[in-house]
């Protein structure tokens, strides 16, 4: 496969004569289409163009409509032009008191934001543009925030929240018969059940497919066809998920940066889960051009992060460890800690402006109750009208009652919706937490035979040894760059699963094959120092723990005991079985640790407690507080017994 090749799906060979036959209608059609659509722009830039010269861009109604038409051309091409001119929009309606322009800049602005991965701007001016047109009775403009404000939420992965706006939305403009912006609702609501991999997800973009048929929006098309493919993948159908995507990249009617982005890096996910590494690092890196073409941002992330697995699996670690970085600087873009404080935030506001309508119809109906009291003392001489006035007064005493019940279950949902951010702020830090951890235990695990191979090489450069020394020593880096490499391969895999938090799998495991298989990583750093390592493996011993933390643990305390043993020194690797528990000992002979410091090791970490080894290794003085974390993870505990000048001894007990 070349570098310009995209696999695509195979056909049979009489639908693929229709296929044919069916591109070169489109190829001859699209141009007529693409002039179609830039001269409708430029026709409307033409006509704002003649305004700014005979009236100097006066503000009125008219003029508003026209440069919010022209924003709206430009959102299909996810052009910072939009942004301009909806700004201008939104100052003359500004200049004039016009609402309806104000809302409907607003709506633009904000939906501009969202597809430029900016949530908290995006939400901040799609509730202006909800307040404003409820404010307005504009149903159109309520519908069409809404729909904003529950794309938001979507990608705050708010499902619920989400799907609600959308229902909303597709209801009043099911009413208005507005089938544009319905269609576009009945896709986002596919988006909600895709989240949740429902089957209802085929039905709502298919439904949404139909409506764009009718007013021929291609866009949308693009969009269900791409999302009707995530729906394939995530069902493991991928030779389904391969032609949705297809279609769009194909579809030589309409070609769009930002949906052909999305379709490449669906592509990815198929072909790396078919096991194709190559076609998933090729259609990644396109998918990441277009993304970064268009500024959008959560597409540049899923693109990173699929370049990260694919080069992975062909077994590029260089190049997996770099877009592994890259994945996460993105990642930590968009969904930062001051970006959900601030959305969760605006929520709030959101729930408050709703409370005001809620007190302003209360205060309406106060002031109604104060009328009807009023006509009450007057009709009251009159007795045959006391059943009416009675009733009347019954009703409107049971309104109040439903407006205050109302009002108070609104006001018990904001006091549960704090706890949940304050929640989500806890997770949030733990998250960042965790991912220091991860690439904390990445570089800490990758120094030791590092440094031995870089020792070897310098020793093989100094031409001193002898010919068969140099053979002899050439194995043996090759062999510890296998291990090594494997070790790489292994803890990116790791960390990448971890991604999300601190998980401990318990399985049923062979402790002495796991410090075997670490020892053969520490070997030649401990031959470096000539340091003796007895390790009692006659008999396999097993335990009930999480394989990548029991190494990780092992890996600690091996590379610790080889630091700070001085050379020629000793390494004792011993088990104890009894009953109910294993006791794993790791002893050497080494330089020990004073009272003072022994208190210290699983209380602090970094220079206060890092020290150099024998051979003035250096450290970074977080592996002890790690090995304490994984011991108790899994269920397990440690001990430490040392003597200055005399060696330590670690002692972990697993159930």
């Amino acid at each position: 496969m070349n570098a310009q090749t995209v696999p695509l799906p195979y056909y049979p060979f009489k639908i693929m004569l229709f296929k044919v036959f069916r591109l070169i209608v489109l190829l001859l059609l699209c141009p007529f289409i693409v002039f179609s659509q830039q001269k409708k722009l430029e026709q409307l830039l033409s006509k704002w163009n003649k305004l700014t010269v005979v009236n100097q861009t006066k503000p009125d109604t008219a003029t508003i409509n026209l440069l919010s038409a022209i924003a709206s051309e430009y959102m299909e091409t996810v052009s910072d032009s939009a942004f301009i001119y909806s700004n201008k929009a939104l100052a003359l309606s500004e200049q004039i008191n016009y609402n309806q322009g104000r809302a409907r800049a607003y709506a633009m602005l904000g939906k501009m934001h969202y597809m430029k991965g900016n949530y908290d701007i995006s939400l901040n001016n799609s509730l202006i543009a909800l307040t404003i047109s409820t404010q307005n009775d504009d149903k159109l403009g309520v519908a069409n925030a809404s729909n904003i404000v529950g794309l938001i939420y979507l990608a705050q992965n708010k499902i619920n929240l989400a799907l609600k706006e959308f229902l909303k939305a597709a209801a009043v403009n099911k009413s208005l018969n507005k089938l544009n912006r319905l269609s576009s609702n009945y896709f986002n609501i596919g988006l909600c059940y895709l989240e949740n991999k429902s089957d209802s997800t085929i039905y709502y973009l298919l439904l949404s497919k139909s409506v764009s048929k009718q007013i021929n929006d291609e866009h949308l098309l693009a969009m269900a066809d791409n999302r009707i493919g995530d729906y394939y993948l995530q069902k493991e159908q991928l030779n389904k998920a391969i032609f949705y995507y297809s279609s769009v990249i194909k579809n030589t009617s309409y070609q769009n940066d930002w949906e052909n982005s999305f379709a490449y890096t669906g592509l990815a996910k198929c072909y790396y889960k078919l096991g194709k590494y190559k076609a998933a690092v090729l259609c990644s890196q396109k998918g990441l051009l277009l993304a970064q073409k268009t500024n959008t941002k959560w597409d540049i992330e899923q693109a990173l992060q699929m370049l990260h697995q694919s080069y992975s699996a062909v077994g590029d670690s260089g190049k997996a460890y770099q877009y592994l970085l890259m994945d996460k600087q993105y990642s930590d873009s968009l969904f930062n800690e001051s970006k959900e404080k601030e959305i969760n935030a605006l929520y709030l506001k959101q729930k408050q402006a709703e409370n005001e309508v809620l007190i302003k119809k209360n205060q309406i109906a106060q002031e109604q109750e104060a009328a009807n009291r009023l006509i009450i003392l007057i009709i009251i001489l009159i007795a045959i009208f006391l059943m009416v006035i009675v009733i009347m007064i019954y009703r409107s005493a049971k309104k109040t009652e439903k407006l205050y019940q109302d009002l108070q279950k609104k006001s018990d949902y904001i006091i549960a919706q704090k706890q949940l951010i304050e929640q989500k702020n806890e997770d949030l830090n733990n998250s960042n937490e965790t991912k220091d951890r991860l690439f904390s235990i990445i570089g800490h695990d990758l120094r030791s035979p590092f440094a031995a191979m870089l020792g070897a090489l310098r020793l093989f450069k100094t031409d001193e040894l002898a010919e068969e020394e140099k053979e002899l020593m050439l194995d043996k880096v090759l062999e510890q760059m296998t291990l090594t490499s494997a070790m790489i391969e292994h803890l990116l895999t790791w960390a990448n699963s971890q991604r999300e938090g601190l998980k401990t799998a318990i399985i049923d495991l062979s402790l002495t094959r796991v410090i075997d298989e670490v020892l053969g990583v520490f070997i030649a750093v401990a031959n470096e120092k000539k340091i003796k390592i007895i390790h009692h493996n006659e008999v396999s011993v097993s335990i009930k723990a999480d394989q990548d933390q029991v190494r990780i643990i092992f890996q600690n305390l091996i590379a610790n005991a080889i630091k700070f043993t001085k050379p020629k020194g000793e390494i004792l690797i011993s088990y104890l079985l009894t009953d109910d528990a294993v006791r794993v000992s790791v002893k050497d002979n080494g330089v020990g640790m004073s009272e003072t410091k022994l208190k210290k090791i699983f209380q602090e970490s970094g220079k206060s407690i890092s020290t150099y080894g024998t051979k003035k290794e250096k450290g970074i003085g977080i592996g002890l507080m790690l090995v304490k974390k994984f011991v108790e993870l899994n269920n397990a505990t440690i001990s430490v017994f040392s003597k200055e000048n005399e060696g330590t001894e670690f002692i972990i007990t697993f159930k």
